[in-house]
């Protein structure tokens, strides 16, 4: 009786040391996991500055444009409005 307890016992620490050596494995695995999601998160938040900021500073050259245009009446002119100076004559 004694031999079948002893070895229930012994049975149940080596159970035990396997599922913690397992949870540890699967503890590793998950971390990796977050990382690498992280990574991509962090590329992709990256890539959403540079798109934001180039969105940005498109908007305000063609505001700025818009802007000076209204205020100091500036425009294209036509074909017939543009005068070409001749050096020689």
């Amino acid at each position: 009786m004694k031999i079948v307890l002893n070895f229930l016992i012994v049975l149940s620490i080596a159970m035990s040391a396997f599922f913690v050596v397992y949870i540890k494995h699967l503890n590793r695995i998950l971390n990796i996991e977050i990382e690498v999601i992280d990574r991509d998160l962090s590329n992709k938040v990256n890539e959403y500055k540079v798109l934001m900021n180039k969105k940005t500073r498109i908007l305000n050259e063609r505001l700025s444009d818009e802007r000076l245009k209204e205020n100091l009446g500036m425009r294209l002119p036509r074909r017939e409005e543009v005068i070409y100076l001749n050096s020689v004559e």
